[in-house]
């Protein structure tokens, strides 16, 4: 889609994480991956791009092994955690080609630029991506009770820089986090680069990526 200014003069940029500021897809798999093999099961990397992709930790774990005990999931959601940062000192994680370069240049331009993520653990990953200090508020799973598709972490990030959310700008990479950023009254960039574009009709606009968005023309 061609449609650049979907809000006028937006005052933030609002980021999704996974697939859209960093390639964590295979950090999260082979966390899961290690995870639930204590419980007997192989969990291949086609059942996580099926049941795992913009999942929040709990649901994924959920999906697999049913209904569990709150103590249980505790461990098992540390147990995930434990091994994302085993993997992550051992391989990093891969940015998406030219995110850091378009929140450093929303910056220079005078946006607000944040994160709305439904990972627990994102400043994790933000720091192996070379992200470290380039957002005014990071609003994840720890801190909302409604995980996307609910839009509470849209609403709580727009809310933690002081804007409406039809003043902020959402990017995006599934249908769930685009339902979310909907939902919350923003207008969604869809980024093409874990899904395909035609899963991603609900956004705004869909790009292959950032290089495909003239970020001067969303000043107006």
């Amino acid at each position: 889609m061609d449609m650049q200014t979907p809000t006028d003069h937006p005052q933030a940029l609002i980021f999704d994480m996974d697939g859209v500021l960093v390639s964590s897809e295979r950090v999260h798999w082979k966390a899961y991956r290690a995870t639930l093999a204590t419980a007997g099961i192989d969990y291949s990397w086609e059942a996580y791009r099926d049941t795992g992709l913009g999942i929040s930790r709990e649901n994924v774990l959920m999906s697999i092994l049913g209904p569990l005990e709150e103590q249980r999931l505790l461990e098992l959601m540390q147990l995930k955690e434990d091994h994302v940062r085993i993997v992550l000192g051992e391989e990093g994680v891969q940015r998406v080609p030219g995110a850091r370069e378009f929140v450093t240049a929303a910056r220079d331009r005078g946006l607000k630029t944040a994160v709305a993520t439904s990972s627990r653990n994102p400043e994790l990953f933000l720091e192996a991506g070379g992200y470290a200090g380039l957002f005014e508020s990071i609003t994840c799973r720890r801190d909302v009770e409604l995980p996307k598709p609910h839009p509470q972490t849209y609403l709580d990030a727009a809310a933690a820089l002081d804007l409406a959310p039809n003043r902020c700008l959402a990017f995006e990479d599934s249908p769930t986090g685009i339902e979310a950023a909907n939902a919350a009254g923003m207008a969604v960039f869809a980024l093409a680069t874990t899904h395909p574009a035609d899963s991603l009709g609900e956004a705004t606009a869909v790009f292959n990526g950032f290089e495909k968005i003239e970020l001067d023309s969303l000043l107006g």
